[in-house]
């Protein structure tokens, strides 16, 4: 049955967990592997991209699909550098691999892409010797890129894609290290100047790897990564300058990074992992109707390939192509003992509106 809220009930029922919905015909259809590992010993010598993770991807103003995700022999290596790739037929095939970013001797790491009219921002991290965000631009649909700029971000890190604003203004989640204190910059000058906003936490001061879409209505909503078992939710009513204080939406998830995606139809789709701490599978997605407010039940995206320890299936990010489909990556990850390697995957998920 149907029922009819009044803007009071509202508000209350964003403080309660979520009730959950039917879910929407969705299919989980051409999963691909977009790159996969060169080697599974972290500390044999010619291995340059056993480990992948932290993918991130959109669609370029060619029309082109542009993969980018972090590589190493292990994570945090001096080598770890940031990988690229690029799909001309909407995600079926994908190029050959190549290196985008690599300052020499010290990792890069947490790529995250915005497309914004005709231009291309790539956001990334690294140290020199502290910790700090770099951009870099292109004209060109990736073809070319702008030499690194650091935002003078201490201590700070990306990790979900970037957002242009309905009022053309630019928002890139960010948060302090150590999962704290999400928040992002934003760029009311086409992405010359940057200045950050928000310190969202949850009352044990866990705040991380924050996603944010902006919805019909206006608002811009927040996700943030907690160690408590829960995704947590902040609300900006004035485009990210000021937020609400962080509030359970309901939905269980481990301490891991999930994705935050608003479609051109005004549909909200989370992607995360649900848990319990620390399992970083399986890779579930959920979608709303009603700005959060309710989420349908869970639709598996992915799993472990195998019913064996030391699997993760974490770190997905979306993109909404021109016919509508979706397309997801995320990262495959095997750490034992013995083995060490992370691969890129991707899916198409169709969806009746």
């Amino acid at each position: 049955m149907l029922m009819t809220f009044t803007p009071s009930f509202i508000f209350v029922l964003l403080l309660v967990p979520f009730a959950a919905v039917h879910a929407d015909p969705v299919s989980i259809i051409d999963r691909r592997v977009i790159f996969k590992h060169t080697h599974t010993d972290a500390k044999a010598s010619d291995n340059s991209s056993g480990y992948n993770l932290g993918p991130s991807v959109a669609v370029l103003p060619d029309g082109r699909v542009m993969a980018v995700w972090f590589s190493a022999p292990s994570e945090g290596a001096a080598s770890q550098r940031i990988m690229q790739a690029f799909s001309s037929d909407q995600g079926r095939t994908w190029g050959v691999a190549s290196v985008l970013q690599d300052f020499e001797g010290r990792p890069d790491f947490d790529p995250v892409l915005l497309v914004a009219g005709k231009e291309t921002f790539l956001f990334f991290s690294s140290f020199d010797p502290q910790l700090d965000i770099y951009v870099r631009r292109s004209h060109d649909s990736g073809v070319s890129w702008s030499e690194p700029q650091k935002l003078n971000q201490p201590n700070h890190t990306t990790r979900s894609n970037g957002i242009q604003l309905t009022t053309g203004e630019l928002l890139v989640p960010l948060h302090r290290r150590g999962t704290k204190a999400g928040g992002v910059m934003k760029s009311s000058d086409g992405g010359t100047t940057w200045k950050r906003f928000g310190q969202v936490a949850n009352p044990e001061g866990q705040g991380g790897e924050p996603t944010v879409a902006e919805m019909p209505s206006g608002a811009v909503h927040m996700l943030l990564r907690t160690k408590d078992g829960q995704l947590w939710r902040s609300i900006s009513r004035d485009k990210g300058e000021t937020w609400s204080a962080a509030e359970k939406t309901g939905l269980t998830a481990t301490s891991s990074a999930s994705h935050l995606l608003r479609t051109r139809s005004g549909t909200l789709i989370v992607t995360h992992n649900p848990g319990p701490v620390p399992l970083r599978f399986p890779l579930h997605l959920r979608l709303s109707r009603d700005e959060g407010i309710t989420w349908s039940e869970p639709i598996l995206l992915a799993d472990r390939p195998t019913n064996t320890p030391g699997w993760s299936i974490c770190y997905p990010t979306l993109t909404e192509l021109p016919d509508g489909t979706l397309l997801a990556i995320w990262a495959q990850v095997k750490s034992t003992s013995t083995e060490l390697y992370g691969d890129i995957h991707s899916a198409w998920i169709t969806r009746k509106e």
